[in-house]
C-alpha cells in the first residue's frame, strides 16, 4: 500500500535555535498515528507544518504522492482537515454554522447541499454536539466547543486528519469517545494523526506511537507492542511504569 503521507528530513529552526530536525516518517491510509512528547517537544509546529499553516526551514511533505507545496489552498483543504490547539472563543457563530465550514473546500455554492448537509448532521451527532447545532458558539463550554471543532473536521471529510490534543476541555467520557471517533475514522481508510499529553489513550487508540524529543523523533513505535521496550518511558518521566490491564491493554501509571 502506497504511503498517504511522507515527511523527508524536516526541520525548522528560529535563528540558531532548531525546533525540528531530520523529521522522517511516512504513514498509510487506515493509520492512527499518536504523536506525543513533553511540552516544547515540536509537535504542535509539526503539525502546522503538515497542514501547511507554517513553512518549514528543510525537507519535503508528500500528500497522496505530491508535493505539499504543489497543491493549492482548496486541494489541500479537501486532503488534509487541522484541529489546532487553540481556537478564538470569540467566534461569532452558531454552532452548526462553525462546522458547516468543514464543507467549504468542497463546494462552489453559496448554500449546502443535501449532501453537505448530511456530512454535517452526521459529523455533529458523531461528537454528541448536535443538541446544540441552534447555540451560539460563545455560549459553550470549553468541552462544547472542542465537539464542535472536532465536528468540523469530520464533516470536511478529508483523508488526513490532523488534531493537535483532540481531547482538550473534554471529560473523561467524551475524552474516551473522542478518540474512538478517531479511530474509526482511521479504521474507514482515513489517517489519523493526533498530538496528546495522554500516554493512555494513545496506547489503547492509536496504532502507532511517534515519541518527539528536542525536535527529533526518538521513538517510532507499534502501540500494541510499546509495553515490550520501555526505552521510551524516561523521555516523560523516570517514575513511569507500563504493564497490562486485566484485559490485555498496555497501561502507563505513575510510581
Amino acid at each position: 500500500m502506497s504511503s498517504l503521507l511522507e515527511i523527508v528530513n524536516l526541520g525548522l529552526s528560529y535563528g540558531k535555535r532548531a525546533v525540528l530536525r531530520s523529521i522522517t516518517f511516512s504513514a498509510q491510509p487506515g493509520e492512527f498515528l499518536g504523536l506525543v512528547g513533553v511540552n516544547g517537544a515540536g509537535k504542535s509546529t509539526l503539525l502546522d507544518i503538515v497542514a501547511g499553516f507554517r513553512r518549514s526551514s528543510s525537507g519535503s511533505v508528500v500528500i497522496a504522492g505530491r508535493d505539499q507545496r504543489a497543491w493549492n489552498l482548496r486541494q489541500m483543504c479537501q486532503r488534509v482537515s487541522h484541529l489546532p490547539q487553540t481556537v478564538h472563543a470569540d467566534l461569532p457563530y452558531m454552532a452548526e454554522q462553525l462546522v458547516a465550514m468543514g464543507r467549504y473546500p468542497h463546494t462552489d455554492r453559496w448554500f449546502e447541499s443535501d449532501e453537505d448537509h448530511m456530512f454535517i448532521r452526521k459529523a455533529m451527532e458523531r461528537t454528541h454536539c448536535w443538541e446544540y447545532r441552534h447555540r451560539n458558539f460563545r455560549s459553550l463550554s470549553g468541552g462544547e466547543r472542542q465537539r464542535v471543532l472536532l465536528a468540523a473536521c469530520l464533516a470536511q471529510n478529508a483523508s488526513i486528519l490532523l488534531l493537535d490534543e483532540p481531547s482538550t476541555f473534554l471529560d473523561i467520557e467524551q475524552q474516551l469517545h473522542c478518540f474512538n471517533v478517531l479511530r474509526e475514522e482511521a479504521q474507514t481508510g482515513k489517517l489519523c494523526i493526533a498530538a496528546t499529553h495522554d500516554l493512555n489513550l494513545a496506547l489503547t487508540h492509536c496504532t502507532r506511537l511517534i515519541v518527539l524529543a528536542d525536535g527529533v523523533i526518538a521513538h517510532d513505535i507499534s502501540a500494541s507492542k510499546a509495553h515490550e521496550n520501555n526505552d521510551w518511558l524516561p523521555i516523560f518521566s523516570s517514575r513511569l511504569k507500563i504493564g497490562n490491564t486485566p484485559a490485555g491493554a498496555p497501561w502507563i501509571w505513575y510510581q
